[in-house]
């Protein structure tokens, strides 16, 4: 299974924020909108028929830019390989130089679960049912 996109969904009331980490067995997914370059917040997720797996980020002080908010690259940058769909922001203030997770787009989802728990974070496949359960009633 692919990493397609990265959404986010903002901050809960403590500041953390939230994360949906897309994922689907084909990697030529491809959305017009991520087309647009630059994204500048303009580009959406794939149509839920090409999504196999949501995997929720929750309650993180994990801050990633991601391509599809950038004012200079495009979604369709991160397919070509040219950008990360999302990193995490580089800390001017930091005494030593982190380690910096990046996630890639069409990476597998063992290579982005082993690189959260580095940081101590998980994945919450809440979402995986979704499909399954939409199947079922149609």
């Amino acid at each position: 299974m692919y990493l397609l996109y990265i959404n986010e969904l903002g901050q809960d009331y403590k500041g953390q924020r939230q994360y949906e980490f897309i994922f689907g067995n084909d990697p030529d997914t491809l959305v017009e909108e991520w087309f647009i370059i630059p994204s500048a917040g303009r580009a959406i997720p794939p149509e839920v028929d090409s999504i196999d797996l949501v995997g929720l980020l929750k309650n993180s002080d994990l801050k990633l830019e991601l391509v599809q908010n950038s004012d200079y690259f495009g979604v369709i940058d991160a397919v070509d390989g040219i950008v990360a769909l999302g990193w995490e922001s580089f800390d001017m203030e930091a005494e030593e130089r982190p380690i910096r997770l990046s996630f890639h787009f069409a990476e597998e989802l063992e290579s982005v679960t082993n690189k959260l728990a580095t940081k101590g974070l998980r994945l919450i496949n809440e979402e995986i049912n979704f499909k399954l359960k939409w199947i079922e009633l149609n």
